[in-house]
């Protein structure tokens, strides 16, 4: 399937996802499988979900890139914290959506700032099976495509996310149905 990626990295981790081996009848790779050495160009971009608690998505690595856009290290954390409230039950489901289905996902997602900046991102995000079978995890590399002309997120930290697309991408079992419509952007 031809995905239409606006950004490079999220394209590179496709690639590199599709060519992970898959234990002989799943399509998933196992989490052992992830080599960091072979996406260098991505580390800085990368954030890494553990779903394997119910209710939350661990933030289990969080690339320097990210935390110094997000304006601080969030490693450690609930990803769910940094989504608008309103919708923060729906970006659990989808996030559990990609893992069970198992798809995977791009979104295009505003991070809006204190300082009312926002950036835009492209991310796209592939499930891993945890090697022991106790459940799943989520890989994302997230780059901006739209960037204000200056910001400094570290005086003005992530106050929220908020999704303007998303698009299931099929790796095997085909796609869930897409439940949510994004507001249109204003200009």
């Amino acid at each position: 399937m031809m995905v239409g990626f606006r950004s490079p990295l999220c394209r590179s981790l496709y690639d590199y996802w599709l060519g992970l081996p898959k234990p002989e009848g799943s399509l998933l790779p196992l989490k052992s499988s992830l080599d960091p050495t072979a996406i260098p160009k991505l580390l800085p971009r990368v954030v890494f979900h553990d779903l394997r608690q119910p209710g939350r998505s661990i933030l289990r690595l969080v690339g320097t890139g990210m935390a110094e856009q997000y304006g601080f290290d969030p490693t450690g954390h609930d990803y769910i914290e940094y989504v608008a409230p309103e919708r923060q039950a729906s970006a659990l489901a989808q996030l559990v959506k990609v893992a069970a289905h198992p798809c995977g996902m791009r979104v295009v997602i505003e991070n809006v700032h204190a300082s009312g900046k926002s950036i835009v991102d492209e991310a796209a995000g592939f499930p891993f099976e945890a090697d022991d079978g106790s459940g799943r995890f989520l890989l994302f590399v997230d780059d901006a495509v739209e960037r204000p002309a200056f910001h400094d997120p570290r005086r003005k930290p992530l106050e929220l996310l908020r999704v303007l697309e998303r698009e299931f991408i099929d790796i095997g079992a085909g796609v869930p149905p897409l439940d949510e419509v994004f507001p249109t952007r204003s200009g």
